[in-house]
């Protein structure tokens, strides 16, 4: 570790007030978002309002908005930032290897988080099943994703434009998926969503 930097006139000064103070509001953004998601599983997302999330946490309505951007977010913020990871998963696995093995790695590269039905993950489950559908869409690919991984797959493939075949195995894998997705928000838990997407894969 080094020592604090000496403030100058040309910039503040930093050190570990700065790394105090960002701790601190980790803290308080992981606090927010684990109050948030035991409100969402035991009175269902739409019962929930920005309100009572303050209230339970205690901290104003303004301070938890410089911390969240929504209700919404509270839920999807953190998949919606990571669903782009399966873009990338694809982009890096083996030119050599068969699109659709990739396709599939890629996309339990993504639900490896929760291969374990921890506390965190079935609260997370609980509050995104009571969600409304356009919330539980917004974990999954939106379209300009969807469309990066069809170029991709395409340039692999060197399909032409007309080439239906990059589409289709991008749509035939990501149903699968959203598929044992549906399963896992909606049955009472028997697998986690990794094994059952590994399921819906094969």
């Amino acid at each position: 570790m080094t020592g604090p930097t000496t403030g100058t006139a040309t910039g503040p000064t930093t050190g570990p007030t700065t790394g105090l103070r960002e701790r601190r509001r980790a803290e308080l953004r992981e606090r927010i978002d684990r109050v948030a998601l035991g409100l969402f599983a035991r009175d269902g997302y739409d019962a929930v309002t920005v309100e009572a999330i303050a209230a339970e946490v205690g901290v104003s309505l303004s301070t938890l908005f410089r911390h969240v951007a929504s209700k919404e977010d509270l839920l999807v913020g953190v998949v919606r930032t990571g669903r782009a990871v399966i873009v990338g998963n694809f982009a890096a696995r083996p030119t050599e290897e068969p699109v659709e093995q990739a396709l599939a790695a890629a996309i339990l590269q993504r639900t490896e988080q929760f291969a374990d039905e921890t506390e965190v993950v079935d609260l997370w489950r609980r509050a995104m099943a009571s969600a409304p559908p356009r919330v539980r869409r917004a974990s999954l690919l939106d379209d300009a994703e969807r469309a990066e991984l069809v170029a991709l797959v395409a340039e692999r493939l060197e399909a032409g434009p007309d080439d239906v075949r990059p589409g289709a195995l991008v749509a035939s894998r990501l149903a699968a998926a959203e598929h044992a997705y549906e399963h896992w928000l909606t049955h009472a838990p028997g697998a986690s969503l990794h094994d059952l997407t590994a399921q819906a894969l094969s």
